[in-house]
C-alpha cells in the first residue's frame, strides 16, 4: 500500500510516499481502507519531535517508522478479535494516533465512531481531534448552559469548532477573537461577535466572560483576568512559541500556575476521542449543528505540502488529505 513516512525528526520535505506491507488488526482494533485524512498541530510536533519532551515517549533520537496522520475517515476493511458494535463496510471516522495518510490504517475500536449519512469522509476526517478538543474542554471547565464564552483562535482547528460546541451546549452568548479575514467565516458559524485582533485588543472589548476558551496562549492570564468573571474558568488549550523544551505547553503550564495567584480556576485541555464521545459528535454533524470547515483538500502525493500550510498556522478551519 501507499503511505506517506517518515523515520527522524525533521519537517515535512523529508517525508517519503512508498510502498509498504498492509497493517493486521490487533485485539479490539479495525483495519480501514483509508478514503481521507485530517492533518492537525498535533501532526506536526510528533514528526518534528517538538517539544523535546514529546521524545521521551517517542523515541529521543529517532521515532522509528511512522505513517503520517491521526485522524482518518473511511471504510472497516477488517476486524481484530474482540471488536463489538462494527462490521466490515462501516463508513467511520476517528483517532488514529498515526496512519491515517496512507491507503490502510489501523485503529483502536474504542477510538471510532460511525460516519453519519449525509457527512463525507472529507469532513469526517476534519472532525476528531479538533471537535473533541472542544468537547472535552468546555464540559471540563463546567459547560456552557447560559454562560458568555470568549473563544480566542476562533478560526483554527479547534477554536472554529468551539464556537460552534459552545452554540450546542447552550452559551448564552458566544464572542470570537480571530484576523479580519476570517471574521465573516466565524460568524457564520454561530458567534454573536467577532474581534479582529489585528485591529482591537480583546482586553478592550468591554464586556466580561465566564468562560475563555484559548487556543493560543499570546495573552497572559494577569491580563485576561480583568475580562474574566471571578467565578470564571480559564480552560488551557494550546500556545504559539514556548520554545524548544515545551512548546505550546509552556503558556497552558504558566496559565495553570498563574491560577490561584489570580484567583481564576485554570483547566488543561487534554481530550482524546473516544467512541462515546465521537458518537455524540456525529449525532451533531447529522443535524447540522456542528460542521468543520475545510480550507483546502490536496491528494496523498501532495501531504508534504498539506503540512507545511499547516505550519504556518494561517489554515482557516481544516486542512485535509484526501486519500482515496
Amino acid at each position: 500500500m501507499k503511505a506517506v513516512t517518515y523515520d527522524r525528526y525533521a519537517g515535512p520535505e523529508t517525508h517519503e510516499l512508498r510502498e509498504i506491507p498492509i497493517p493486521e488488526p490487533g485485539e479490539g482494533q479495525v483495519r480501514i481502507r483509508v478514503h481521507a485524512a485530517g492533518l492537525n498541530p498535533w501532526d506536526w510536533h510528533l514528526y518534528r519531535g517538538d517539544p523535546w519532551l514529546a521524545r521521551f515517549s517517542q523515541g529521543l533520537f529517532s521515532p522509528g517508522e511512522r505513517v503520517v496522520g491521526a485522524d482518518a475517515a473511511g471504510t472497516v476493511d477488517a476486524l481484530g478479535p474482540g471488536v463489538d458494535g462494527l462490521a466490515v463496510g462501516d463508513r467511520v471516522f476517528g483517532f488514529l494516533g498515526f496512519g491515517a495518510c496512507a491507503d490502510y490504517a489501523v485503529a483502536d475500536a474504542s477510538k471510532i465512531a460511525r460516519t453519519p449519512d449525509g457527512v463525507t469522509d472529507e469532513e469526517a476526517a476534519a472532525v476528531p481531534i479538533g471537535a473533541i478538543t472542544a468537547l472535552g474542554g468546555l464540559e471540563d471547565g463546567g459547560g456552557c448552559e447560559g454562560r458568555s464564552v470568549l473563544v480566542i483562535g476562533a478560526s483554527g482547528g479547534v477554536g472554529h469548532m468551539a464556537v460552534q460546541v459552545a452554540r450546542v451546549l447552550g452559551a448564552s452568548r458566544v464572542v470570537a477573537v480571530c484576523s479580519g479575514r476570517n471574521a465573516s467565516m466565524v460568524s457564520l458559524l454561530g458567534a454573536d461577535r467577532v474581534i479582529d485582533y489585528t485591529r482591537e485588543d480583546v482586553l478592550d472589548c468591554g464586556e466580561t466572560f465566564d468562560v475563555i476558551y484559548d487556543t493560543v496562549g499570546t495573552t497572559s492570564l494577569v491580563r485576561l483576568r480583568r475580562i474574566l468573571e471571578p467565578d470564571g474558568v480559564y480552560l488551557g488549550a494550546g500556545g504559539l512559541g514556548g520554545g524548544p523544551l515545551l512548546g505550546p505547553a509552556w503558556a497552558i503550564f504558566s496559565a495553570k500556575a498563574l491560577g490561584p495567584f489570580v484567583r481564576r480556576r485554570v483547566v488543561v485541555v487534554g481530550t482524546e476521542p473516544s467512541r462515546e464521545n465521537l458518537t455524540r459528535m456525529a449525532g451533531w454533524l447529522a443535524e447540522g449543528r456542528v460542521r468543520p470547515i475545510i480550507q483546502r483538500t490536496y491528494p496523498l502525493d501532495r501531504t508534504a505540502e498539506a503540512l507545511a500550510a499547516l505550519e504556518a498556522q494561517h489554515v482557516a478551519g481544516k486542512v485535509v488529505v484526501a486519500v482515496a
